[in-house]
């Protein structure tokens, strides 16, 4: 263990046991359980709320969380002699979701509906705190996003010399801007912004990075950490982001799509609006816009050979992709 570490772990009550790197952090064996030791590069301000939220869904046994530990002056976030701030959070036991485990799925979808139904209305926020944690209207948000695809391909023409990546952009930009516009006319039409609007009155709480990643299975439970990215947004993020990530690995498998659904609704039904808004999501060209944004705001003399092996591959999978959301939404794609 380095000496920035040691400088902070003087400052809190544990029994250190063992250290070992993991996670992007210090894993610590202590006598109060594990715990990770990591740089904190979030917002102070939104800190309490997140503890706030991680305190409530261990209370009502929702899930087990990595909430933060205070230090012996009770701060949360602690800085030693190299002004790096860090934070000490207990660290669940288990291993991470296996997106090719149907089981772990099912399981993994039932936590996310219990977090949703528990994580609405736990704050009453206004003003300055209501920005800290509002997240972006999705219609608003795709409406950038077809404008920065486009921005690319312009830019892209103008280049004299172009790369794999490059040509095989141009080539498909076109079907990938009605895709990307299709998208944006059925969320709206489904009430997309309606569906923001409420989730912002009635103060919604999504995780904001659910993916397999950031939940963790052992026999006994199921674990979720990092929720950095909370935010108060319509639910349904959570659930395409996750659909889209395991879709993604299982080829678009239509009836895996279907069960995980019906794990979700068990605990927490759908109205239909949300199903087209998530439906909508889940067409958009998300894989294809993420390579072309990472190009358009990078060193534009090296592009990755892997940039364009994964655009060939969400291509490839679009028709699978239209099948899953015809068979499993009515999707008029």
């Amino acid at each position: 263990m380095n000496e920035k570490a040691l400088q902070i772990l003087e400052q809190y009550e544990i029994g250190l046991q063992r250290s070992f790197g993991g996670r992007g952090g210090i894993m610590l064996e202590t006598e109060q359980g594990l715990k990770m030791l990591k740089e904190f590069a979030g917002s102070r301000a939104r800190l309490p709320f997140e503890q706030k939220l991680l305190e409530v869904l261990e209370q009502q046994g929702v899930c087990r969380t990595d909430r933060a530990v205070p230090n012996r002056e009770g701060e949360l976030v602690t800085v030693g002699e190299y002004e790096v701030p860090y934070l000490v959070k207990n660290w669940p036991p288990g291993r991470e979701c296996d997106p090719r485990n149907e089981e772990e799925l099912l399981r993994s979808m039932r936590t996310l509906a219990r977090i949703h139904r528990t994580a609405r209305g736990l704050w009453h926020t206004q003003g300055e705190e209501r920005r800290w944690l509002q997240g972006c209207d999705r219609c608003g948000e795709l409406e950038r996003h077809n404008r920065e695809m486009k921005r690319a391909r312009n830019y892209i023409r103008g280049r004299q010399k172009k790369g794999e990546f490059e040509l095989l952009y141009l080539r498909c930009a076109e079907e990938l801007f009605r895709e990307g516009q299709r998208a944006l006319e059925l969320l709206v039409k489904a009430g997309g912004q309606s569906l923001y609007q409420r989730a912002s009155r009635e103060e919604h709480i999504c995780h904001g990075e659910y993916i397999h990643h950031n939940i963790l299975m052992n026999r006994q439970e199921t674990a979720v950490v990092n929720f950095g990215h909370f935010e108060i947004n319509a639910q349904v993020q959570d659930i395409s982001l996750f659909l889209r990530k395991i879709m993604e690995k299982q080829s678009w498998n239509g009836r895996l799509a279907a069960r995980m659904l019906t794990a979700y609704e068990k605990e927490l039904p759908l109205s239909g609006e949300e199903r087209i808004c998530l439906a909508a999501n889940l067409y958009y060209p998300e894989k294809a816009w993420k390579l072309i944004h990472h190009y358009y705001h990078t060193n534009k003399a090296w592009v990755p050979e892997k940039s364009a092996e994964k655009l060939k591959v969400f291509l490839a999978q679009t028709e699978m992709r239209k099948t899953m959301l015809r068979e499993l939404f009515e999707l008029p794609v």
